[in-house]
């Protein structure tokens, strides 16, 4: 009895079957892939990609400005630690120089 279904199989039903089966396959091959590829970015295979992708952007975007942020005040903070110290030691100067000219105005009140 199989070799009469065998026999009456057309060349198209044998195409057909063919197609089929090789579709199937290259579906699971795709599925397999697809899991593999979520997989290797640690996601779960049922989770939207793109919305993934986009926060992870997000999430590396402010990362990174975290970091210019942190750069840019480490650079601020050398270059402004010699211009404090300076601006104290000229504060320092400019108010002996004040406490010299209130002597003398002092003794100049005296002596009149």
């Amino acid at each position: 009895m199989a070799d009469e279904k065998e026999s009456k199989r057309t060349p198209i039903a044998a195409m057909r079957e063919v197609w089929l089966t090789l579709t199937g396959a290259v579906s699971a091959a795709e599925a397999e892939v697809q899991k593999r590829f979520y997989e290797s970015l640690g996601l779960a295979p049922d989770a939207n990609l793109a919305v993934e992708i986009m926060t992870r952007v997000k999430k590396n975007r402010e990362e990174f400005e975290r970091k210019i942020d942190e750069g840019v005040k480490a650079a601020v903070a050398k270059v402004r630690a010699p211009i404090d110290k300076e601006i104290a030691s000229l504060k320092e100067r400019v108010e002996k120089l004040q406490q010299k000219v209130d002597a003398r105005r002092h003794e100049k009140k005296e002596k009149k």
